[in-house]
């Protein structure tokens, strides 16, 4: 009997072998390799691989709903090695360090402005703490909350690791305006960290890349600092540009320690703000992207690092694209300043099928909600009549990726028309056009910083009264479904209580689309439990409620999802 040949795969963060009877994913995952990937059906592209060297084939031929994918990629669900093989993930890091639980000393608390306040703490433990220049922690409430921050430190190479934050006080803030300003030296604190992938290469850039440009507003420039500092000490980087946003030219605190850094490694830096030290004449470009946008960088050969309000990064990203910029050249951090409505705590798992990784919180899930919901708004408006289901589609991933999302954990589902009364798991008709009286399905399945963000909604255009009842008729029937929720049901129960309430609105409830799990990404590690099928009350946060329901004398349906929150 032959013993089969085994194919070497090299990957940026290592290697695994295989004989080429099995998918790449298969092989990698058995070796505990660590490499991107959900559906695991070759239609979410999470798993796309560039092919730097060797061969493949595929195991089953491409569909109309297979991912498509570059002519020097492939997808590593649907393929296995011919030979040996050398690939990499240019949308995708591995996590260099993993987040710890610590607690920290406060050494010293000082005011930068009136509204910014260092904090320098020192982290205690017999085990090191380290941490790449970009990254940050959340602090850890005694309520249960939490609270990010930049480190604006750089890691050292020995001694107790020294974390430096700079916070601004945000009004009515449980942290900020009640906590930190009782902080005396020697209090302690607890926190987790590091967080964020925004980081720092620990090999540096490729050699094409020959200058960096940072962006931050306000205390945003606590996140970039530690890049920027990388940045003037390699060797390879031959500018370093910041462009720092505020309400006015004392917000860029720093200015003294950046004055005396200009020169050195080409670095420059630029105050933008919406007047002058005199207060008297505005500026051309109000806007940290505006300005670099107008200037004369080399895009095609810049790394771009943003940190700061979520509108400015969303922003920038599309600007800078636009300017030339390549994709994968963008790298961010966005931070959403704490309500004050509360504890936002993860739900303790009360069924097996509700478990969830040690990282999961609260507010990834709420964090990944705003932004689907954002999206799918945004999206919407792209949508135009004429248009054909492929042209949407390719639009709304367009748009996902410029809004910051890292990839699709299910593919971009937009149905026009009659299709709107089938569920994403039937063919779909890409052809169709959409009309001047018509309605269609926007569902998307965006990945935000490591959680998911499932979200799904029906838009009508034109003014039709039946369309209108039907899209709102989804809307209704999710919305009573949460409410028995509420009140105790469990998952299977509520699909039940779902059919009658859309007889009610005219409708049919389809019964394939089942609802699932979701939490911090990968899906994939969490089974394929549907929530139908969930013989007790499901936990808040952690389960998409799907409505699809088709009317019951036309040829029209409509789609409603969202996470199940109290």
């Amino acid at each position: 009997m032959t013993t089969p040949s085994l194919y070497t795969i090299t990957l940026d963060t290592g290697h695994f072998t295989t004989d080429g009877t099995t998918t790449l994913l298969d092989a990698a995952l058995a070796q505990g390799v660590p490499v991107p990937f959900s559906c695991q059906r070759g239609e979410c592209g999470s798993c796309r691989a560039t092919v730097v060297d060797g061969c493949h084939e595929r195991l089953a031929p491409p569909t109309e709903r297979t991912y498509v994918t570059a002519d020097d990629e492939l997808l590593m669900c649907q393929c296995r090695a011919a030979g040996d093989l050398a690939l990499r993930f240019p949308h995708w890091r591995e996590p260099a360090l993993q987040a710890q639980r610590r607690e920290a000393v406060v050494v010293s608390r000082v005011p930068l402005t009136e509204d910014v306040t260092q904090l320098i703490v020192q982290v205690q433990g017999e085990d090191a703490f380290a941490w790449q220049p970009g990254q940050h922690v959340e602090f850890l409430l005694e309520d249960g909350s939490r609270r990010p921050f930049s480190i604006a430190s750089l890691p050292s190479a020995a001694g107790p690791a020294r974390l430096e934050f700079q916070i601004r006080r945000m009004p009515g803030g449980g942290f900020t305006e009640r906590l930190l300003p009782r902080l005396m030296p020697d209090d302690t604190l607890a926190l987790e960290g590091p967080l964020g992938g925004c980081t720092w290469p620990d090999e540096g850039w490729p050699d094409d890349i020959e200058h960096l440009v940072l962006l931050a507003t306000g205390t945003g420039y606590a996140g970039v600092y530690p890049i920027l500092m990388a940045g003037l000490q390699s060797p390879a980087i031959k500018s370093v540009t910041l462009y720092w946003g505020g309400r006015s030219a004392d917000d860029c605190y720093a200015a003294p320690m950046l004055n005396a850094l200009l020169g050195k490694g080409g670095f420059q830096w630029h105050a933008v703000v919406p007047q002058d030290d005199a207060g008297a004449t505005p500026q051309a470009h109000a806007y940290v992207q505006d300005r670099a946008a107008a200037a004369s960088h080399d895009w095609a050969r810049t790394v771009v690092y943003a940190c700061g309000n979520p509108a400015m990064v969303r922003a920038a990203r599309d600007r800078l694209r636009q300017a030339g910029l390549p994709d994968d050249r963008f790298l961010s951090e966005a931070f959403v300043p704490a309500t004050g409505a509360g504890p936002v705590v993860a739900p303790a798992p009360a069924h097996p099928w509700e478990r969830v990784s040690p990282r999961f919180t609260m507010d990834g899930i709420l964090r990944a909600r705003r932004r689907s919901l954002t999206a799918v708004r945004e999206i919407a408006a792209l949508i135009q009549p004429g248009m054909t289901t492929r042209e949407a589609i390719t639009a709304a991933d367009a748009h996902l990726r410029r809004m910051g999302a890292s990839h699709n954990w299910h593919p971009t589902y937009v149905r026009f028309g009659a299709d709107t009364q089938s569920p994403a798991v039937h063919p779909t008709d890409f052809q169709r056009r959409l009309g001047d009286k018509d309605m269609f399905v926007v569902d998307i399945g965006p990945v935000w910083d490591g959680y998911e963000g499932d979200y799904g909604d029906t838009f009508v255009v034109g003014a039709d009264a039946d369309r209108q009842r039907c899209a709102e008729a989804a809307r209704q029937v999710f919305a009573r479904t949460r409410e028995a929720w509420l009140q105790g049901l469990s998952g299977a129960a509520l699909y039940d209580r779902a059919e009658a309430y859309a007889r009610e609105h005219g409708c049919e409830l389809v019964r394939e689309i089942p609802g699932h799990r979701v939490a911090d990404f990968p899906h994939a590690l969490y089974g394929k439990h549907q929530l139908a099928d969930a013989d007790f009350v499901p936990a808040d946060g952690i389960w998409v409620l799907e409505i699809q329901v088709r009317d019951q004398t036309l040829p029209i349906g409509a789609f409603y999802e969202d996470v199940l929150l109290r």
